[in-house]
């Protein structure tokens, strides 16, 4: 369908709209705090309810987990949570809380999308400078389903999307639907990577009438020290909590920047054992699972609430070097085939290439021997995906520099016979 010049005008000048909007808002907002559609079930005052949702990953319909809430006042209220990762039964009743969990400590995107379905306010908290906020309130959403940030415009479908960025606990809050004369989001999603992102699927929300008090009844309290929670650290004082760190040695990239800004959001259980590392803005993504990987190894300290060790997050700032490590040049074909064990070598094509046609590979291991990055070097066209193929299988040793396992770059040549 041909859209005339006349409402192709109008629909840009609606955009420009939105956005300086936005900006505005964004501006207002920047005092005020975000605000979004999402109603908070548990405030004091409102009705009681039961509340089912299944849990999802990706793409995927298949359920990971449940949770089950039910809620009848602030000081009374019992949820459950059953999942691959991680289960919990807490039931508070008065002054005594019973908690049961299968592990020490609560995911994040779990604790993210458990925490938004029935109040959005911890996740606005956790907005900071520099987050993307896209709400009804500040310009960036409409009923529908438009979504503007910036010079960006996009269309969600069912109404009304509403994206808060914040760090650590992003959440889209989508489906919007009426409960007791407000509107809850019924899909939720937790984004923590490029293509990696959690759903809650509210499948149950109705008011609670008739509720039985043993679901709220409390034998044996369960001490504080035994319960999990969390805090949101400032970043001095997380590194502060740091018993063992060490530099990052970043991967040698073949593409992309080599040097800029990177943060991490980390999260850390009860005994100070990092068990998440998030990427939050990175000037390279191909250093990213290094990092990570590096970053789990670190060693904190506990941190306190009240006395009593809690589950504690942070962001942590880098800067990215992606030369400070390593030879200054790439390794040439002899030298990192001495660095490598199963080195298979690749099928090729039949009767699609020549005896005698030849590729190269170039390859960026990092400082624990993982590839991290191949792109095609010289050579006959058409070679570099069976060369690749068998380069993945191939187990490769970092280089060592006085003594110190260190990243590289190199050039893999191959050889039609």
């Amino acid at each position: 369908m041909r859209v005339r010049p006349s409402a192709f005008a109008v629909f840009a000048a609606m955009l420009t709209l939105y956005a300086v909007a936005a900006a505005q808002q964004v501006s207002d907002q920047a005092v005020s705090g975000p605000v979004v559609v999402q109603a908070t079930l548990t405030a004091a005052g409102n009705v009681s309810f039961h509340l089912k949702a299944v849990i999802t990953e990706g793409h995927d319909p298949t359920a990971i987990g449940h949770v089950e809430i039910f809620w009848a006042a602030p000081d009374k209220w019992r949820r459950t949570i059953q999942s691959e990762d991680f289960s919990q039964t807490l039931v508070v009743n008065g002054d005594s809380v019973f908690e049961d969990d299968s592990t020490p400590y609560f995911p994040l995107g779990l604790q993210t999308l458990v925490t938004a379905m029935v109040d959005p306010k911890p996740i606005l908290e956790a907005v900071r400078p520099g987050d993307r906020v896209m709400t009804k309130a500040n310009g960036s959403a409409n009923e529908s389903g438009l979504l503007v940030y910036g010079r960006i415009a996009m269309r969600s479908r069912g109404g009304l999307s509403e994206l808060v960025g914040a760090s650590g606990h992003s959440v889209d809050f989508r489906d919007y639907q009426e409960f007791e004369g407000k509107r809850v989001a019924r899909l939720l999603i937790n984004g923590v990577g490029v293509g990696e992102f959690l759903n809650a699927q509210v499948t149950e929300l109705k008011r609670l009438k008739n509720h039985d008090d043993s679901l709220f009844q409390i034998t044996r309290p369960t001490p504080k020290e035994e319960q999990i929670r969390s805090a949101r650290l400032p970043e001095n004082e997380f590194r502060n909590l740091v018993l063992e760190s060490h530099e990052i040695i970043w991967p040698q990239v073949l593409d992309g920047a080599t040097t800029g800004a990177e943060t991490f959001y980390l999260s850390v259980d009860r005994s100070g054992q990092v068990r998440e590392v998030l990427p939050l803005h990175t000037a390279n993504e191909r250093t990213n699972d290094s990092a990570r990987r590096q970053l789990i190894k670190w060693k904190f300290k506990p941190a306190l609430k009240d006395g009593i060790p809690v589950q504690a997050e942070s962001i942590l700032a880098f800067t990215l070097n992606t030369r400070a490590w390593g030879p200054s040049a790439p390794l040439n074909d002899t030298e990192v085939r001495g660095l490598v064990s199963n080195a298979v070598e690749p099928v090729f094509p039949h009767g699609k290439v020549a005896s005698g046609d030849s590729c190269s590979v170039m390859v960026a291991i990092d400082s624990e021997g993982y590839l991290i990055e191949a792109i095609p070097g010289t050579g006959t066209p058409g070679l570099f995906q069976a060369c690749y193929q068998a380069i993945s299988k191939w187990h490769f040793r970092p280089i060592l520099q006085d003594g110190e396992p260190r990243p590289y770059r190199a050039e893999i040549k191959f050889q039609v016979p």
